[in-house]
């Protein structure tokens, strides 16, 4: 019975000792749209854990479903978010990067998408992946590749006025008051002598 005890106590003790997570997320401060946007996930490491670099390895994320009430607790499911990519290895902790998104189309879906602290992470079905990593830069980090920006076209419209008689006929004053006097004198004095001829030859014409 005590071997029974030990045996069990053993066993559950190394499952929880083997359950791995990813504790913190960082990703580097970039300056410019050309740097390289980096984004480590930190993962507990244990003895006999069995990460290497360049294991790809399935980010899991445990939810807890409850009735519409939201008062009872119906159960729990392990829903896959993702895949990493172990980049190094050290004593107790081990650092990853995003390989892929798992599409929702044939999984539960989330409420948050992406791959966030707390998810556990999932040896079954992992394997080693060699090739070269993308890079990715702000500009494309920070805008979906599919997005297209409007285009907004710019029409002009010329608008035409033709102006009033009574606008055309308005005379053009001068801006300088002593030439528009002297001009009203000399219209003056040519008026009054035309008058004064006018008188002369009508006296003439009375005499004769």
């Amino acid at each position: 019975m005590k071997f029974l005890i030990a045996c069990l106590l053993g066993f559950s003790t190394s499952s929880f000792a083997a359950d791995m997570s990813v504790v913190d997320v960082r990703r580097n401060i970039t300056l410019s749209e050309d740097d390289t946007v980096y984004k480590d996930f930190y993962i507990n490491v244990t003895a006999g854990s069995g990460l290497k670099k360049n294991l790809v390895v399935t980010a899991v994320r445990k939810i807890n479903v409850r009735d519409a009430s939201g008062a009872n607790a119906v159960g729990e499911i392990m829903v896959p978010v993702g895949q990493l990519k172990i980049i190094a290895v050290y004593d107790r902790v081990a650092v990853a990067r995003e390989f892929t998104l798992l599409s929702r189309d044939e999984l539960p879906m989330l409420e948050q998408i992406g791959i966030m602290t707390g998810d556990r992470i999932d040896l079954g079905g992992s394997f080693i992946d060699n090739s070269k990593p993308k890079r990715r830069k702000v500009s494309e980090a920070d805008t979906p590749a599919a997005a297209t920006s409007p285009t907004v076209t710019v029409v002009q419209t010329q608008i035409i006025t033709t102006p009033s008689p009574t606008e055309t006929a308005n005379p053009v004053v001068s801006a300088n008051p002593a030439a528009t006097a002297s001009t009203v004198v000399q219209a003056s004095l040519q008026t009054a002598e035309k008058l004064e001829k006018s008188v002369v030859s009508d006296n003439t014409t009375r005499n004769e």
